[in-house]
């Protein structure tokens, strides 16, 4: 009876090894307005993969833009920022989605910025910090 359950305290603790090096996942959600982003900080793990939940309630296109590790937007945005993109994604006035990306490996804090113009000038930022 003992080795009956030696093996399945291995097999349990087998199980429980495997299931923590699966794939991290996580949910954030925002809600862009004229001109904020609702909340304007998130977390998440390196390296997971993030469903994010975001909806425009404002009258105004909006975007949701990661820059790249200690990369900024420069105002106004523009072409010369694309190059620092990690990520982005663009909702029509009164839009919803649900969309998923890879959050980047290397742990820090990512600028958020909203690339339609002029809407960084009004403070449209946050930040996301990856762990």
């Amino acid at each position: 009876m003992k080795k009956h359950s030696l093996n399945f305290t291995l097999l349990a603790l087998l199980v429980l090894l495997l299931a923590a090096c699966g794939p991290k996942q996580t949910t954030l959600e925002v809600v862009m307005s004229d001109f904020e982003f609702s909340p304007n900080a998130w977390e998440a793990p390196a390296g997971a993969e993030v469903k994010l939940e975001i909806k425009n309630e404002g009258t105004l296109e909006h975007e949701y833009v990661i820059m790249l590790l200690s990369k900024d937007a420069t105002v106004p945005f523009d072409a010369d920022d694309e190059p620092n993109i990690y990520w982005e994604h663009e909702l029509a006035p009164g839009e919803e989605a649900s969309v998923t990306f890879t959050a980047p490996a290397e742990p820090g804090i990512y600028n958020i910025v909203c690339g339609t113009a002029g809407h960084l000038e009004q403070g449209m930022r946050g930040t996301l910090t990856v762990k």
